[in-house]
């Protein structure tokens, strides 16, 4: 028994308007694509450049084209999954013996990412460097920690300048680790929504397509700013902009398939704030993954996040509420720490979401019907009005079967109100507290590699701010 959903939130009359508002978005309206090289690439795939030289539109036959010829994805094999992500940018650190949020020092970043590692996070990464908070060489700092760290490093570029000293320091780390470059480098840039590649974002693109190296395009509008307040709207927006994304990956990298990545949040009309818990998101990631299934595209949908400002009961249930659905229908994740639209990272949270996370794998796991689980000679030898805990069948399976949290409740009111009366956040701060005190990791890069790396930093650092 596995419990897998199939997303059916979207009428088949609902999915053919949205196509065809998609189709009308890219043929008449366009994308906006600032640089020539890349305005080249696209027009050579057939798009046409607008009189005003800048706007590219797609007619109907190019982009069902795209469609028809891009490498469908194979959803017979699709199993309900779920991740923990930890993931550091820039932000405040929400100190857990005070209870408030702090600048970031080297040591409680370093302290943040030990947890990551003791809680099994299924993925590590630094975007940013929140110790630094407006240097211009941030991205090669992240880079360095992340390697010292042994993570996955930053995507960020930021700045066009900063590009071939990413390269160099891509490069030193490669040849410390006896790989290709390609395997060490991650880059990211993102749509500036609605329909537009910038030149910046493309220039940095470019460079790195020129050495080989591959840049991932993203997007991620707001339901009422860069996108129509109408969730259809945007969402016909969203589907626009995945085939302009695809085009890209295609035309400069050769991507057979193509993603559906849903990346959207309401603005919240009272503040302008772009909240990330709100039952919006959760309707637009059910709709994303339905088109995806529909087109035969990879689907992804950003869920899993929190507005909060402290760990709270509506920290989890936002996170509950923007992933859970996306797990059963196959892929969802939970960003561990996570608090306040990305602003605060917070260990106790990141427990807390560990074990939330751990009993949604249980979910995921369903259980198995055989011989042994339906447990026949037990329940005819205990017979009516027995009790199963002692058998060997209990010693055999418990452990597998029934989930034992770290940071729930385990006892009735009585022992508990004899014992500490502990919650759920102290059993995190307890966790938090072991952490802390347990060795600090050897670095994972060498001294030689640090201090050439260093050196970059430094060359750059002197380069840009002269």
């Amino acid at each position: 028994m596995v419990p897998l959903m199939v997303p059916q939130v979207l009428a088949a009359e609902e999915m053919r308007r949205l196509h065809a508002a998609m189709l009308s978005i890219l043929s008449r309206t366009g994308c906006r694509i600032e640089h020539a090289k890349i305005r080249e690439r696209f027009c050579a795939y057939g798009g046409v450049v607008d009189s005003d030289g800048v706007t590219v539109h797609f007619s109907e036959a190019v982009v069902e084209k795209f469609i028809a010829e891009s490498e469908k994805v194979d959803y017979t094999s699709v199993r309900p999954s779920v991740r923990m992500c930890v993931g550091v940018y820039q932000g405040l650190y929400l100190d857990p013996e005070r209870n408030e949020p702090v600048p970031f020092t080297e040591e409680t970043l370093a302290g943040y990412i030990r947890l990551a590692r003791y809680l099994s996070a299924d993925s590590i990464d630094v975007l940013n460097y929140p110790v630094l908070k407006s240097s211009v060489v941030e991205p090669l700092h992240a880079r360095l920690f992340a390697w010292q760290q042994g993570i996955d490093d930053s995507t960020s570029i930021q700045l066009t300048p900063l590009c071939p000293y990413i390269l160099e320091m891509c490069e030193i780390a490669a040849q410390a680790r006896q790989q290709p470059v390609s395997d060490v480098f991650r880059g990211y840039v993102y749509m500036l929504s609605p329909l537009r590649l910038s030149f910046h974002e493309m220039e940095q693109a470019l460079f790195f397509h020129d050495r080989g190296l591959r840049v991932g395009l993203g997007s991620m509008l707001t339901v009422g700013g860069s996108g129509p307040v109408t969730l259809a709207g945007s969402l016909a927006v969203m589907l626009a902009e995945s085939v302009v994304r695809g085009i890209f990956h295609r035309v400069l990298y050769g991507d057979l398939q193509w993603d559906l990545g849903c990346g959207a949040a309401p603005l919240d009309m009272r503040t302008m704030i772009q909240p990330y818990g709100r039952p919006e998101l959760f309707l637009l990631n059910m709709a994303i993954l339905q088109l995806a299934r529909h087109y035969g595209a990879s689907g992804s949908a950003h869920g899993g996040l929190s507005d909060a400002k402290r760990p709270s009961f509506e920290a989890g249930a936002q996170k509950m509420l923007t992933a859970y659905p996306c797990m059963l229908a196959g892929g969802g994740t939970i960003v561990g720490g996570l608090l306040s639209i990305d602003e605060l990272f917070s260990p106790i949270q990141m427990i807390l979401d560990a074990d939330l996370m751990e009993g949604l794998k249980r979910v995921m796991r369903g259980f198995e019907i055989n011989d042994e689980t339906l447990a026949m000679d037990e329940i005819h030898e205990i017979g009516p009005g027995g009790f199963f805990t002692a058998t060997e069948h209990t010693v055999r399976h418990f452990k597998e079967e029934l989930w034992l949290p770290r940071t729930w409740s385990y006892q009735s009111l009585s022992p508990w109100m004899r014992d500490q009366r502990k919650t759920d956040v102290d059993y995190a701060m307890d966790i938090w507290k072991q952490v802390q005190a347990a060795p600090e990791p050897q670095p994972c890069l060498d001294e030689d590699t640090t201090r050439q790396l260093t050196r970059i930093i430094a060359k750059a650092e002197k380069a840009l701010q002269s």
